[in-house]
């Protein structure tokens, strides 16, 4: 992600994503079906986010992930795409207080 700061402590975010396919399986009953097979392995996507940092170096941020890649390998004319919205706490090592 490419990081834009308007002031040192506040940034935009943005930038490609990709996403490699690790599992997809269905469970019912205890039984378990691997379908990994009807899905792509990977799929590309954009994500947008922001984020603060306090001065004693402690952040939050926020992040949207959207694909652009149809993930669905199956017989289906509907179009399946992932998104994701984050949620996050991090710390910056060496943040310089003001």
């Amino acid at each position: 992600m490419l990081q834009y700061h308007f002031i040192p402590e506040f940034h935009l975010e943005a930038g490609p994503q990709i996403g490699f396919l690790v599992a997809a399986k269905a469970k019912n009953d205890g039984n378990s079906v691997n379908l990994k097979d009807d899905y792509k392995g990977v799929d590309f996507g954009l994500g947008f986010g922001l984020g603060y940092t306090f001065d004693m170096g402690l952040g939050i941020g926020a992040r949207y992930n959207f694909g652009l890649t149809d993930v669905y390998d199956g017989n289906s004319d509907d179009s399946y795409k992932n998104s994701v919205a984050q949620f996050g706490v991090y710390y910056v090592i060496g943040k310089k207080k003001r």
